[in-house]
């Protein structure tokens, strides 16, 4: 898979370059008063949260999910401890 060609060694901000070019930001979401970003990147997901909960700031963190089930079943899970 090409994902791990691109994304196994690079940095962060090499990754968001990437993603934010090439993807599309299919939504945003809030967890916990933070906001989530995920991008649709060819046939796969990317959620990324960013210090300060800006698009233009400093990554904290990046998931990637292989295809939309994977998605999913991370939100449910999500969802189901907010409660």
């Amino acid at each position: 898979m090409w994902f791990n060609s691109i994304f196994g060694d690079g940095s962060k901000t090499k990754i968001i370059k990437l993603v934010k070019s090439e993807g599309s930001l299919i939504g945003e979401r809030n967890l916990e008063g933070r906001k989530i970003y995920i991008y649709l990147l060819r046939d796969f997901f990317v959620e990324i949260v960013f210090k300060k909960d800006g698009s233009a700031e400093v990554v904290e963190t990046v998931l990637t999910f292989s295809n939309i089930n994977q998605l999913n079943s991370h939100l449910e899970q999500e969802f189901r401890a907010a409660f």
